[in-house]
């Protein structure tokens, strides 16, 4: 039976509307939020920030701040430009209510300031808290003008602290320390040991990095800590839709904060459904059913998860960056992400193209099916 849509209908579903928005927002949040001191800044922040890369809905990040979030991760090229644009216009009247921080991935210090500039009007603020120099995983890829450019926009009042997000924290470690950044935000989740021990912290170097950091006061935001988001089909081969089943997204969440070391997180929520997910990792601590689930979860990822163990580096006779080019990969596939994953690629790989070889000279030593995963890269961004 066809329902007929009548002027009566439209009006009665027009006047439901502020309603059951006004219920929306009187509802409770699903748990109670916790806080941390960011390293020496002194800012507290919410365990469990929000990041902002694939919000199309002002309204999610409207209930986001009722529910209690105070720490919004965004950047300068996430949607291109419409994240920033759409988390300004969901803060107009709320400013002083969180902690903002976002990000230029520019290569050279000129365009680094004139994205701070463009991000400050996008967001429809004066200044920011933090300002990372995004996705640098070389001390070389940090030039002393860029450095400059962030100390002259501290001084000018446009942003707070300086900060700084890697993928290499073992490599870039003494780096930041020596350069006094105030936050470095770093890939940080259960997947990233090694195949005989999923949450060895040791194999990648972060567990006497993250020490190090402590002492020296840098705070600092994990960030992927989903491994990656693979879901339904992405799992298919294993046939185990853990991620969205059995509850492994509030175990992963609750895996990177049972850390002291790490004082919040930067969480993809794409709608208030995920907003609500995620705020129930908040209802308890890490425990052994959570461990389990991870564990499963982990190697159902493996071979496509890029553990960025830095084994790779450098290997690639073709001279392809073949972490990036795989994490690329992951945010198509595993994020649902398309745009950022062809963003992500064209930043690393540019107009490099994996060659036809009989053999890939790449072998993960966790588990990654480097070649499979290359030549999805180039079917989907080439």
């Amino acid at each position: 039976m066809k329902h007929r849509l009548t002027r009566r209908s439209v009006l009665c579903s027009a006047l439901a509307l502020p309603a059951a928005r006004r219920q929306l927002e009187s509802a409770p949040p699903p748990a109670a939020l916790r806080y941390r001191t960011l390293g020496n800044t002194g800012l507290k922040v919410t365990e469990l920030g929000f990041g902002s890369e694939a919000v199309s809905d002002e309204t999610v990040f409207e209930r986001a701040i009722e529910f209690g979030i105070n720490f919004f991760d965004t950047a300068r090229p996430y949607q291109s430009g419409n994240s920033e644009r759409i988390l300004g216009a969901a803060l107009q009247g709320r400013r002083d209510k969180v902690v903002l921080s976002t990000r230029s991935y520019a290569k050279d210090a000129g365009q680094v300031a004139l994205d701070l500039e463009t991000s400050l009007k996008e967001l429809h603020t004066d200044h920011v808290e933090i300002w990372y120099l995004g996705q640098r995983d070389r001390p070389d890829s940090v030039t002393p003008a860029m450095i400059e450019a962030q100390i002259a926009a501290q001084k000018a009042g446009k942003i707070r602290f300086r900060g700084i997000s890697t993928h290499r924290l073992g490599t870039m470690v003494d780096f930041i320390i020596e350069h006094k950044f105030d936050v470095v935000q770093i890939p940080y989740n259960f997947a990233l040991g090694t195949r005989r021990d999923p949450f060895n912290m040791d194999a990648n170097n972060l567990d006497a990095a993250l020490t190090r950091l402590k002492a020296a006061g840098i705070g600092v935001v994990a960030m992927k800590v989903m491994a990656g988001g693979y879901h339904g089909e992405a799992l298919k081969e294993k046939n185990a839709d853990i991620h969205a089943r059995q509850g492994a997204r509030i175990a992963a969440i609750r895996w990177a904060l049972r850390d002291d070391r790490v004082q919040t997180t930067s969480v993809r929520m794409t709608d208030l459904d995920q907003l609500e997910e995620n705020l129930r990792a908040m209802t308890g601590a890490f425990s052994q059913h959570d461990a389990q689930l991870l564990a499963a979860y982990s190697d159902a990822i493996r071979p496509q998860y890029c553990r960025m163990c830095g084994a790779c580096d450098g290997r690639c006779p073709q001279g392809v960056p073949v972490s990036d080019v795989v994490r690329s990969v992951m945010y198509a596939d595993g994020y649902g992400e398309f745009d950022m994953g062809l963003a992500a690629f064209q930043r690393s790989a540019g107009t490099l193209r994996c060659g036809e070889c009989a053999n890939c000279a790449v072998t993960c030593p966790n588990g990654v099916a480097v070649r499979r995963q290359m030549r999805r890269a180039q079917r989907l961004f080439c």
